[in-house]
C-alpha cells in the first residue's frame, strides 16, 4: 500500500513586484521532495483579509508594499494574523529593517538577489516547524499558569539557591506577600525564626529524595503565625516545588475534638448510668463506659469482644420486645425507650430502662445506635412498695368500714348478753346458752379489734415509754409463747430511747411476730429481739420512703424457713396467710402493720427462703422521760346515776339498748337518731342536760359538730364520744384529741355504765 500523497504546503505571497512573485513561484516549483501552492496579492489589505477567512501554512511578506511600508508592515500583519508563520521579503538596503521584524517575532527573513529555491523551501519549512513550536509552548505556559495560579494550595517554585522564581495568588494570600514580594525574598525569610533551620534541612532531603513533606509554623507580611502543611518534590530542572495549606483552623478544630472527646470520656465514664453505643443491625457493642462492668456485672472487654454481648445480657422473657425497640430505632430512625430485665452472672435480676437514639451520617444512614440504660430496680421496688401502700390503704380503708359496722351489732349482742344475765337466774337452763353468745360476741369483738388496728382507726392510749422496758416485761410470756424447742436471745441496747405509743398495743406487736416467728421454725430454732437507736441513711430513705429523723429500731430475728418474693409482697395482707386451713387468720402482721404506721412508724421484713427472717420496726425516738401509767378507778358492780343524758346514735337497735340499760341504772335518757334531733330535744326540755353521748360519725352533722352547738346553748354539758372506729378526717393521725373522753365500741352495759360515770363524776 502506497502513503497518500503528502498535503501541498499553502504558501501567501505578498509582493507588488510581478518579476519578484514569478521567481519566487519558479524558484518553489523546481525544489525536489516539495510540493507548494503559492497564492499571491500586491498589497497588505487583500493579504489581511485572505487570511481572515481561510489560514495558509506560511507568509512570505515583502516589506515595501503600495499600501504599507517597513516594519510597520510587519506590525500589522502579525496583530491580525497572530498564528500564522511570517517570513519577511527585503531589498539589500532594508536588511536592518527585516532583522527587527524577527526580533518582533518574524520567523525569519530573506533578502531579494540571494535567494535560491533550496534556501526558500527550507526556510519555509522551518519557519512552520517554529511556529508550531511557538503555539504549543504557549499553549503549554499557559496551561501551566492556569493550573498555578487556580491551586488553592499556595505553590512556590524555588531555584537551588534558595530563591522563590514562582509563585501562585494562593501564595500570596497564604503570606500576605505580593508576587513582586515573593520574588525578591529566600525561602528561609518567610518562617518563624526558630523554624527556618529546620525547614532549610527539610528542604535540603530534596538532594537524595523525590519529595518530602512538613508542619511548620509560617510567618505573615503582617506579623501573624499561621501553622501549614507543606509538601516539597524535586523538579527536573534542579528547581523545587513546594506546596503549602493553612492547617491552624483544622489543628484547632481538631483540638477542639479532642477537647470535645475528652470532655465527654470524662462525662460518660463518670455517670452512673450505663452510656453505650451500638452497631445497627448486628448489634456489636462499639463503646460502653464503666458504669456496664457495675450494672450488668461484666468487664467492658466482655461487651466489645462477645458477639451479642448486650442482648444475651436480657432476661429471656423481655429479651424480644427489648430488641425490637432497638429494631425500631433503626428502622424509623426515631427515638425509642423500653423496660426490661437483666440477669447479672451471678444470677441477680436488675431492671432497666433502655433509651435509644440513632445516629446518622452526612447521607442520612444510620450508622449508630447511641443511648443510655439506666438501673431502675430501686424505683421497681419503690413502685411496689407505693402499690402496695395504696393496696393497704383500700383494704384497709374497708375494713375499718367493715369493723365500724360490725361493732355496733357486736355492742347490741353483748349488751343484750348482758341485760339477759342479769335477768336470768343463776339455775336457769337458759343461763349457758346467753354466756356463749356472749363469749362469741367477744371472740368476734377481738376479730373487729384486729380489723381496726390493721386499718389504722382504733384510738390508742399514747404514753412515753421504753421499748427495752416493754421487751423484757414480755420476756416470760414469749418464752411459753415460743416453747422450749426455740431459744430466745434479746440484745437491747442500753442506750435506746424512748417512743411515744400505747404500750398495750406495742406488746401486740411484738407477741404476734413471736408467734409468727414460731410458726416458721417447727424443728425448732432461735428468736432474737434487739433494739438499737438509728439515725436513716439517706439510701436507706431514699429506697423506703421514710421521714428522715431519729429513731428507735425493733428487730426481730427467727432462723426459720424464711419467705419467698411472692410471698414477701402480700405478706402484710389482711387475711392473707401461708399456713395451714384453720391454722391462722391472717390477720397477724396486717395487725402489727396497721399499729405501727398509726403509731408514726416504719416495718419492713428481710428475708429469702431457707435463711430466716428478720422484722425491723423503726419508731420515731422521743426526747421525753417515761411516763407512769394513770391509776385506774375500781370496777366493782354496776355504777348507778340520777342526771339525764342525751343519747346520740343513727343505729336504731343500738339506741334502743343503751336507752334501755341507762334508764335501769337510774338515768333519764332523751334519745335522737341525728345531730340535728339531739339539737331539737335539748332546747325543748326545760332542764338540765348533764351529758352528751354519741356516736362519732353520723350522717349529716358529726358526733364533734354536734358537741360544739351543743356548748354554746349548754356550757355545762359534758360529752362522751363512742364509735365502732375513728374517722380519719376527725383524729389526728388515727388519734382522738387529748382531754376528749372516747368509748371504743362494742362495749357491755358494766363497761358503758362506768364511763358514764366517770365522765360524770370527773373534775
Amino acid at each position: 500500500m502506497t502513503a497518500p500523497p503528502a498535503r501541498a504546503i499553502t504558501v501567501l505571497l505578498v509582493e507588488d513586484n510581478p518579476g519578484d512573485a514569478r521567481l519566487i513561484l519558479e524558484l518553489l516549483r523546481h525544489v525536489e521532495a516539495g510540493d507548494f501552492a503559492l497564492e499571491r496579492v500586491d498589497r497588505l489589505e487583500p493579504a489581511l483579509e485572505r487570511l481572515k477567512h481561510a489560514g495558509v501554512d506560511a507568509v512570505l511578506l515583502d516589506l515595501g508594499l503600495p499600501d504599507s511600508q517597513g516594519i510597520e508592515t510587519f506590525a500589522r500583519a502579525q496583530r491580525e494574523a497572530p498564528g500564522e508563520p511570517i517570513v519577511v521579503i527585503s531589498g539589500l538596503d532594508d536588511e536592518r529593517v527585516a532583522l527587527e521584524a524577527v526580533r518582533l517575532g518574524a520567523q525569519d527573513y530573506l533578502v531579494k538577489g540571494r535567494i535560491d529555491g533550496q534556501l526558500l523551501a527550507r526556510v519555509i519549512r522551518y519557519a512552520i516547524e517554529r511556529k508550531r513550536a511557538e503555539v504549543a509552548l504557549a499553549a503549554s505556559e499557559a496551561h501551566y499558569r492556569t493550573i498555578l495560579e487556580n491551586v488553592v494550595d499556595a505553590v512556590f517554585v524555588m531555584d537551588s539557591a534558595g530563591r522563590y522564581v514562582d509563585v501562585n495568588p494562593s501564595a500570596c494570600d497564604l503570606t500576605g506577600h505580593t508576587r513582586e514580594e515573593l520574588l525578591r525574598h529566600r525561602v528561609a525569610e518567610t518562617w518563624v525564626t526558630e523554624e527556618r533551620r529546620a525547614v532549610s534541612e527539610r528542604l535540603a532531603e530534596l538532594s537524595a529524595r523525590r519529595q518530602v513533606s512538613f508542619e511548620r509554623r509560617l510567618l505573615r507580611k503582617d506579623g501573624g503565625v499561621i501553622l501549614v502543611e507543606g509538601n516539597a518534590v524535586r523538579l527536573p530542572n534542579g528547581r523545587s516545588l513546594m506546596t503549602l495549606r493553612d492547617i491552624t483552623e483544622r489543628r484547632e478544630a481538631d483540638e477542639q475534638i479532642r477537647e470535645s472527646e475528652r470532655r465527654f470520656r470524662e462525662l460518660a465514664e463518670s455517670v452512673r448510668e450505663v452510656f453505650f453505643v451500638v452497631e445497627p443491625g448486628t448489634g456489636r457493642v462499639l463503646y460502653v463506659n464503666p458504669a456496664y462492668e457495675e450494672v450488668f456485672g461484666h468487664s467492658r472487654e466482655h461487651a466489645y469482644s462477645t458477639p451479642n454481648a448486650w442482648s444475651e445480657g436480657i432476661h429471656p422473657e423481655d429479651r424480644e420486645e427489648a430488641l425490637a425497640a432497638e429494631r425500631e430505632a433503626a428502622r424509623t430512625g426515631e427515638y425509642q425507650a423500653a423496660v426490661y430485665r437483666i440477669v447479672r452472672p451471678d444470677g441477680a435480676t436488675r431492671w432497666i430502662r433502655g433509651r435509644a437514639t440513632p445516629v446518622r451520617d452526612e447521607a442520612g444512614r444510620i450508622i449508630r445506635l447511641v443511648g443510655v440504660a439506666e438501673d431502675i430496680s430501686d424505683l421497681k421496688r419503690t413502685e411496689e412498695q407505693f402499690r402496695q401502700a395504696q393496696k393497704m390503704e383500700a383494704v384497709g380503708r374497708l375494713a375499718g368500714g367493715v369493723a365500724h359496722d360490725f361493732n355496733n351489732l357486736l355492742t347490741a349482742i353483748l349488751g343484750y348478753a348482758e341485760l339477759l344475765l342479769q335477768d336470768l337466774a343463776p339455775e336457769s337452763e337458759h343461763r349457758m346458752d346467753v354466756v356463749e353468745i356472749r363469749t362469741a360476741a367477744q371472740r368476734a369483738a377481738r376479730l373487729t379489734g384486729q380489723l381496726l388496728a390493721f386499718s389504722r382507726q382504733q384510738v390508742l392510749q399514747l404514753t412515753v415509754l421504753s421499748v427495752n422496758d416493754v421487751v423484757k416485761n414480755l420476756e416470760k410470756l414469749l418464752r411459753r409463747l415460743i416453747g422450749e424447742d426455740v431459744i430466745l436471745h434479746t440484745r437491747l441496747a442500753p442506750d435506746a430511747g424512748n417512743v411515744r405509743a400505747d404500750a398495750g398495743q406495742l406488746e401486740q406487736v411484738i407477741v404476734n411476730l413471736a408467734v409468727n416467728a414460731r410458726d416458721a421454725m417447727a424443728a425448732g430454732g432461735t428468736l432474737t429481739i434487739e433494739t438499737a437507736n438509728a439515725e436513716l441513711t439517706e439510701a436507706y430513705i431514699e429506697a423506703h420512703q421514710p421521714a428522715a429523723g431519729p429513731y428507735i429500731m425493733l428487730a426481730v430475728t427467727d432462723t426459720g424457713a424464711g419467705i419467698s418474693p411472692e410471698n414477701r409482697s402480700r405478706i402484710f395482707e389482711p387475711f392473707f396467710t401461708t399456713k395451714e386451713q384453720g391454722k391462722g387468720t391472717g390477720l397477724g402482721l396486717s395487725t402489727v402493720y396497721g399499729i405501727v404506721k398509726q403509731s408514726g412508724g416504719y416495718i419492713w421484713v428481710y428475708s429469702e427462703p431457707g435463711r430466716g427472717a428478720t422484722f425491723k420496726l423503726y419508731l420515731p425516738r422521743v426526747d421525753a422521760p417515761v411516763e407512769s401509767p394513770a391509776p385506774g378507778r375500781p370496777t366493782e358492780g354496776t355504777p348507778l346515776g340520777t342526771e339525764t343524758v342525751l343519747l346520740a346514735e343513727d343505729d336504731e337497735q343500738l339506741r334502743k339498748l343503751v336507752r334501755g340499760f341507762l334508764e335501769r341504772v337510774g338515768y333519764r335518757v332523751l334519745a335522737a337518731a341525728s345531730a340535728a334531733e339531739a339539737l331539737g330535744q335539748a332546747r325543748e326540755h326545760e332542764g338540765p342536760v348533764h351529758l352528751l353521748l354519741t356516736d362519732v360519725v353520723m350522717p349529716g352533722q358529726s358526733g364533734r359538730e354536734l358537741a360544739g352547738l351543743l356548748a354554746e346553748t349548754r356550757p355545762e354539758i359534758r360529752t362522751l364520744f363512742m364509735s365502732g372506729y375513728t374517722d380519719a378526717a376527725i383524729m389526728d393521725q388515727g388519734i382522738l384529741e387529748r382531754g376528749l373522753e372516747y368509748l371504743q365500741k362494742p362495749f357491755t352495759p358494766a363497761v358503758l355504765a362506768r364511763r358514764v360515770r366517770d365522765v360524770l363524776d370527773a373534775e
